[in-house]
């Protein structure tokens, strides 16, 4: 079993969608579609003529290889005995303890299974690659792009990570497990930095080049060093002029020896981009609006610079306590109260951060996203919060800036303080006057 590997998944049963919301899977299809009808042929077409087809699979850089299985990412380890077995699997008991098998292996994707229960479609634990389920009377279609689904007059709602559904049968199952407590780690830097390693080189594969998108802040600085150990890194530092990224990434990158690609975007520019960052990324919120416009600036000047991986640093304050607010929080409530918060913050990090990131990205590269990786994940969540937050000198990551002294990082990215990257490029503020403007 080698499967195909997509940029972007449609599927559908019933089919009530509008060809009006055709174009946009456009930006995915890189080069094509894969489309299947309802005898389970399928053809590779360069353009859309109808959103007709039972499955839609938007095509990279890739060949057709096993038509039973598209995945939208990556799966890492010997996992394919599991996806032939979730093909022949002949009962719901069965196929829901085949994919808890499955959500134990690192990974991020959404994936289209075609097995003897029907069109079996899942996503991955975190939730790293977009997915959205419509339904409309007995219709039932699943989406990597809302707005196909909202513009077919569908109710919306998201595909829970760590889930599947027979789309046939309409029957849903629940296998999400992100904390393993059976799992027994050495919580010490020693134990994260393998695990880093681990994720960063899986991701990485037999890439020859990736870009990183770098603020010079301890999460990227902390990928690029380990990642420079198996690849050629070019970074990209997205600022506006005068912000506090303006001069702190470019002395950073170079006391890190990088290459980085400086991008100033003009503030005449910013508020012509903003139609297109929403639709785009599906979002109207000003700070969203700030965050994406960051990443698809760094996103597109890699395409240009014939980069198109590109690896990020999200979800690391959520996993060891980067916010203000967890510190904050310790003070005002109890330990157990921001440990919380924080397993929270994990478990939603797909509403709040994967999905608009890799929308936005899109069109341009493959996002990584290895602070993501399932081993990690379970670690940081069993983790005592006394090793991500140090009360009595304020410091938040300390388990983190550990690693960063064993990867002998300069003290100058150490010990920064956390910045937003929508802060510190400066770009929040132009969202802010254009949004007020219009």
């Amino acid at each position: 079993m080698n499967p195909t590997y997509v940029r972007g998944i449609l599927c559908t049963r019933g089919n009530f969608l509008s060809n009006s919301s055709l174009d946009f899977m456009d930006h995915r299809a890189w080069s094509g579609y894969l489309c299947y009808n309802g005898e389970s042929n399928y053809t590779i077409n360069s353009k859309l003529s109808s959103l007709s087809y039972d499955i839609i699979g938007c095509l990279g850089d890739t060949t057709v290889n096993d038509r039973d299985v598209l995945i939208h990412g990556e799966i890492y380890g010997d996992y394919k005995h599991i996806i032939e077995q979730i093909i022949n699997s002949t009962t719901v008991s069965n196929l829901k303890s085949l994919l808890e098998k499955l959500f134990t292996f690192d990974g991020s994707y959404c994936m289209v299974i075609r097995g003897k229960l029907g069109t079996i479609c899942c996503r991955d634990p975190l939730g790293t690659k977009p997915l959205y389920i419509g339904t409309k009377g007995d219709s039932i279609s699943i989406s990597t792009q809302k707005t196909i689904l909202l513009l077919s007059d569908y109710v919306v709602e998201d595909f829970i990570p760590g889930t599947a559904i027979i789309l046939e049968k309409n029957i849903r199952i629940n296998s999400r497990n992100l904390s393993n407590l059976d799992a027994l780690y050495n919580y010490n830097a020693d134990t994260l930095l393998t695990l880093l390693k681990k994720s960063i080189s899986s991701r990485i594969g037999d890439r020859k080049k990736i870009g990183v998108s770098f603020s010079g802040g301890i999460d990227s600085s902390i990928l690029i060093s380990i990642a420079n150990e198996f690849t050629d890194i070019k970074a990209f530092n997205v600022r506006m002029k005068d912000s506090h990224d303006f001069a702190n990434a470019t002395k950073l990158a170079n006391l890190l020896g990088i290459d980085l690609v400086e991008i100033e975007p003009k503030k005449d520019s910013i508020p012509e981009d903003i139609p297109n960052i929403v639709s785009l990324a599906e979002i109207t919120r000003p700070m969203d609006v700030s965050i994406a416009l960051g990443f698809y600036y760094v996103a597109k000047t890699a395409r240009k610079n014939n980069v198109s991986t590109l690896f990020v640093g999200q979800l690391a304050d959520e996993l060891f306590g980067g916010y203000a607010r967890y510190i904050r929080s310790i003070t005002e409530e109890s330990p157990e109260y921001v440990t919380n918060m924080m397993n929270s913050d994990v478990h939603l990090a797909y509403t709040k951060n994967f999905e608009r990131d890799e929308k936005i990205t899109s069109p341009f590269v493959d996002l990584f996203v290895p602070y993501s990786s399932v081993p990690l994940v379970n670690f940081a969540l069993n983790c005592p919060i006394d090793y991500k937050i140090d009360i009595e000198n304020n410091i938040r990551k300390v388990i983190l800036r550990s690693v960063a002294k064993k990867l002998n990082l300069p003290d100058e990215i150490i010990n920064q303080t956390k910045k937003a990257i929508h802060f510190s490029s400066g770009i929040d503020k132009v969202v802010k006057k254009a949004l007020k403007n219009n």
